[in-house]
């Protein structure tokens, strides 16, 4: 609209043509766009590169306070030296030294020693000139022990027979600690288990002595064996591992108010954040390089399979291009194995239920592209997206259908599960084993969200955009929709009409693969015009007449069924349709011409053609533009046709087909649809079936047999009162009359008498044989029509068909091409 506008103005002001401006702007639309796309894509691939600075990092050492959270440009792992220098002080700290064997001169020593001590205690104890004072003080002056009162007292006190057990005892237990290795460390250790070694013949106190006079006598019996100990912990040093250090891209590394550590200032400058970007530049051109490639692919297919949706479908290209952007953005925000979460998938379920499987594919393709570069040439992320957006792009096969997408949200679950057992199957050094699990459960929750969002994104789309997604064209097809509901009640022979054109629609495109259910919904509200004025078309002409013969003005007339076109489209606009809904309003009868008006209004002139222009016969077009909307002219003149008709036979039906098909295409109609020989051979066979089986007369058997046993009078027809309204099969007996016998009168008598009689066709003779569902009788009854008509019938057992060139003009309004040059064949679009 905006490139129409612009068009008009620089034709008023400059005089340049509109009609060739248009596609000019539309190129330069594209082209702005494009550029647009360029940018923004290319500021989020190379977003780290474009706007982190130096001023976070600038200053930083070790022992400052970082500002802000600083985050990896990258993922990378590298070997800690910080780490692996703890980790091996640790190790070294942990090995315990290595001493030599014990020392036997040294318990040699302390056990002469002690019995040396004993002695000189015996000797005090039997001074029977020393007083006790004086033995004491004797006993204290022993160096190698520390008693005190307590325990000299208790030593002075016990009797001959028990002194000689206790002398042995400190003996004993001193040999006893003794032999053993006795290190430094182990000392005090050796010393508070003397008590419990000691012999149990002794009572408390004399424990107490004894372990006084032996914790006093234990000395190590060996030493540290220097060189043993360092080979220990040079062997233990050389058994730590270099410690690695992960960090993937956007991880934080310092956050901001932390101290700058040795291990934090170790990861910026592994990071390579403490020096200059000096790659910045060559960063930003790759990125720009990879954007400008997979915008040029995409714009190559959409110029070739595509190209109304490049230059006719300006805001669909741009909500396309923001979809494809934001997800861009958001497997930028998804750092490391997070993308297994990110339903990076949504693109090509949206882009499928708004446009097409091709356009999701090439579009999941780009998105895999850019964020393989963007994740440091990730061949992970790559694969994750590239194969959940392919198998959601070919498995959503009916967008209409909301159970769809739960259904593929489950298939890109389990891509999802399966490409991260390829990637983490095998685990590397330093990975937990945990992390497999996680990354299926991720898998998991990617398909249920994607099939979630998509929905939810689906209905925004069509709120907003008022665009004909899958769901805004289930809520369009309901029968309560105020628009239909508008037209059944004042025009419900045109609703009527509708259903019929909307399932013949449906399933033509269904067998050529066209969008059946835009095709179908479309088909409600194609005639949605006709609701202003319905009594001018033939469909909703009931008990009233035709009010075109009472207007007598072909000109009035050409305009009122004209105008159901452009006023329909009016319609739609008030009621919000959306605008592609709005082409099938406008091109379901293309370029034809209302002709039956055009020769009335010849006619009028004198037969002088030049004095009538046929533009203000012809309705305003365009022409079909595409398969959808030729398949809906196709259908809608079918219909028409074979319901003024009322065939008798499939031959009639298929001839008629055939010639509005034929017809529409040698007068160009389908020029601008894309449809091919192939497809319309196709949608030819789909119409002939269903309204074979749609127009199919049915006999009523009990009144036939009351009619051939003689009990029913048959009544009298009346006549006929128009010969174009209802097509009446001539009647063929073939049983003798009697010369006394009145012949059945036909329905032929009773037509007007300026219509020529129609030929029967005589070399086409159907039979209805014995097995049939219409089994000839004695006696055919009135077969019901479907308008409402009966037919004569007569007593016969073979049917005429009349030729089914000579056919009645149809109901309503659609127009049929290659109208008959002689003035007593009436075309389709005669009668209204």
């Amino acid at each position: 609209m905006m490139i129409a506008s612009l068009a008009r103005l620089l034709e008023r002001f400059f005089g340049l043509p509109s009609e060739r401006m248009i596609p000019i702007l539309s190129r330069t639309a594209v082209l702005t766009a494009s550029a647009a796309f360029l940018l923004l894509a290319t500021m989020i691939v190379a977003f780290e590169h474009i706007f982190i600075g130096q001023s976070v990092i600038d200053g930083l050492q070790v022992g400052t306070v970082a500002s802000q959270d600083i985050h990896a440009p990258e993922t990378r792992t590298y070997v800690s030296q910080v780490l692996t220098d703890q980790r091996r002080t640790d190790a070294s700290a942990a090995v315990r030294p290595v001493y030599n064997p014990p020392d036997l001169s040294v318990v040699r020593t302390q056990t002469r020693l002690a019995g040396q001590i004993l002695d000189f205690i015996d000797n005090v104890r039997h001074d029977n000139f020393a007083t006790v004072e004086q033995q004491t003080g004797d006993l204290k002056k022993i160096t190698a022990l520390t008693l005190d009162d307590a325990i000299i007292q208790q030593i002075l006190a016990l009797d001959d027979e028990i002194w000689q057990d206790f002398r042995s005892e400190v003996v004993r237990l001193l040999e006893q600690v003794m032999q053993e290795s006795l290190r430094d460390v182990d000392l005090q250790t050796t010393r508070d288990r003397l008590a419990v070694q000691t012999s149990l013949r002794f009572d408390e106190v004399q424990v107490a002595a004894i372990v006084a006079m032996v914790e006093d006598l234990v000395r190590p019996n060996t030493s540290e064996n220097m060189e043993a100990t360092e080979r220990a912990r040079q062997e233990a040093l050389a058994s730590v591992p270099e410690e690695p250090r992960n960090f993937q891209r956007g991880q934080i590394v310092v956050r901001g108010g932390a101290q700058i550590g040795l291990l934090e200032y170790e990861a910026l400058e592994r990071l390579g954040l403490l020096q200059p970007p000096d790659r910045r530049w060559q960063e930003i051109g790759r990125s720009l390089i990879m954007v400008v490639v997979v915008t040029t692919m995409v714009g190559l297919y959409l110029g070739r399979f595509n190209p109304d949706l490049l230059y006719s479908e300006p805001r669909l290209l741009v909500l396309l291009a923001v979809i494809f952007l934001l997800l861009l953005a958001g497997i930028r925000l998804a750092s490391g194995n997070e993308i297994y979460l990110f339903p990076a998938s949504i693109l090509a379920l949206l882009y499928v239920a708004i446009v097409s499987s091709h356009v999701a594919l090439m579009g999941a393709v780009g998105l895999a592209l850019l964020a393989g570069v963007m994740v440091d040439n990730s061949l992970e992320v790559a694969t994750v997206i590239i194969a959940s957006g392919t198998v959601a792009a070919l498995t959503l096969r009916r967008p209409e259908r909301l159970n769809s997408y739960f259904v593929t949200g489950l298939l890109v679950a389990l891509i999802d599960m399966t490409v991260a057992a390829v990637f983490h199957l095998v685990m590397p050094d330093g990975v937990s084993a945990v992390e497999l699990p996680v990354l299926m459960l991720y898998g998991l929750l990617n398909g249920i969200l994607t099939a979630a969002t998509t929905v939810v994104g689906l209905y925004l789309i069509g709120l907003v955009f008022n665009l004909p997604t899958a769901l805004k064209l289930i809520e369009l097809s309901q029968a309560n929709q105020p628009l239909l509901q508008r037209l059944l009640r004042e025009a419900p022979g045109t609703y009527q009409h509708s259903l019929q054109v909307a399932n013949l629609s449906e399933q033509a495109a269904n067998a050529i693969g066209a969008n059946a259910v835009i095709a179908h919904v479309a088909a409600l509200y194609h005639d949605i015009g006709k609701v202003l004025n319905p009594a001018f078309f033939t469909e909703n002409q009931r008990d009233t007449g035709n009010p075109h013969d009472t207007l007598n003005d072909p000109y009035r007339s050409a305009d009122i069924i004209i105008s159901h076109v452009t006023e329909g489209d009016e319609m739609a606009r008030q009621y919000r349709l959306p605008k592609r809904l709005r082409d099938f309003i406008k091109e379901h009868h293309g370029t034809t011409q209302v002709f039956v008006f055009y020769r009335q209004a010849v006619a009028i002139m004198g037969d002088n053609e030049s004095a009538v222009d046929i533009k203000d016969f012809t309705y305003p077009g365009p022409r079909p533009q595409s398969r959808e909307t030729a398949i809906l002219m196709l259908a809608d003149s079918c219909e028409a046709m074979i319901r003024s008709m009322q065939p008798g036979s499939k031959q009639e039906i298929e001839e008629a087909v055939e010639r509005v098909i034929d017809g529409k295409r040698r007068e160009g109609q389908l020029d601008d649809s894309g449809l091919t020989l192939n497809e319309l051979s196709t949608i030819k066979r789909i119409f002939v079936d269903m309204l074979k089986a749609t127009f199919h007369p049915r006999i009523n058997y009990t009144e036939a047999v009351a009619r051939a046993r003689g009990t029913v009078t048959v009544p009298a027809l009346p006549p006929v009162p128009t010969v174009t309204t209802t097509r009446t099969m001539p009647v063929v007996p073939t049983r003798s009359v009697k010369p006394d016998e009145k012949a059945p009168t036909s329905p032929t008598e009773t037509r007007v008498s300026n219509v020529k009689p129609r030929p029967v066709k005589p070399d086409y003779h159907p039979e209805l044989l014995d097995d049939d569902d219409d089994t000839p009788l004695p006696y055919v009854p009135l077969l019901p029509r479907t308008n409402g008509k009966t037919r004569e019938t007569a007593e016969i057992k073979t049917i005429s068909i009349e030729d089914p060139g000579m056919v009645s003009p149809k109901a309503d309004d659609s127009p049929i091409t290659n109208p008959p040059k002689t003035e007593d064949t009436p075309t389709p679009d005669d009668k209204l």
